[in-house]
């Protein structure tokens, strides 16, 4: 998954937190401060970064609004269909241009958390975004850590697919800390596993019936 964070020079340490934020659940977002040598032809660059990202993030603002070569980069990602744009918003400013078609999300600029872009992200591309917040809850490390991590799906549970449903099932089994977990076992998970467990293989599905109590 390639990510391509625009933003205005000012705003570059807002950038940089969103971006922390992306690295520390696995990816590595571009960032033109961060990630164009001296060296390089920085306007090729950046077309060519733009040009194979998945997911779009500009950072909106009236430094944002102000800068033509930053309205340029949201104006060229407006036109690649099959790329993710997300438009998160930091001082109320609202996408311009051939951008301006896309809702954006706001965000705190001097709290920035995964959490304050989750809904801007599942907002523009569903199937992704709960594909992070499952990485998130696999890995959790303990059931403090589940139980957190898994309340983030909570908002979601309704909408997810019997291939989604089936999917955290299993991440949720290979993870003692998920199963394990007080409130994963007697609330979360249980109505995940009612919806979806004719999609488990028998020995999953006896596992967690066992684990749950589901007699």
């Amino acid at each position: 998954m390639h990510i391509f964070i625009s933003y205005q020079t000012k705003d570059k340490i807002i950038a940089s937190k969103v971006k922390d934020i992306f690295t520390k659940v696995g990816f590595t977002p571009f960032m033109a401060h961060e990630d164009i040598n001296v060296s390089e032809e920085w306007r090729v660059k950046i077309l060519q970064e733009i040009g194979k990202a998945n997911i779009f993030i500009s950072l909106w603002s009236k430094h944002y609004n102000n800068s033509f070569w930053c309205i340029q980069e949201s104006g060229i990602a407006s036109f690649r269909t099959e790329m993710t744009i997300i438009p998160l918003s930091i001082d109320g400013s609202v996408p311009q241009g051939f951008a301006s078609n896309i809702q954006s999300t706001k965000i705190d600029p001097e709290n920035v958390y995964l959490d304050n872009l989750l809904p801007g992200i599942i907002k523009a591309d569903f199937e992704w975004g709960i594909g992070l917040i499952f990485k998130i809850i696999a890995e959790s490390e303990s059931y403090y850590g589940a139980e957190i991590n898994f309340k983030r799906l909570l908002p979601y549970i309704d909408k997810l697919s019997p291939e989604q449903g089936k999917e955290i099932l299993e991440i949720s089994i290979k993870n003692s800390q998920i199963y394990n977990c007080t409130l994963c076992k007697s609330k979360y998970l249980t109505p995940i596993m009612l919806k979806n467990r004719s999609l488990l293989s028998s020995k999953d599905n006896e596992f967690l019936k066992k684990k749950l109590k589901l007699y």
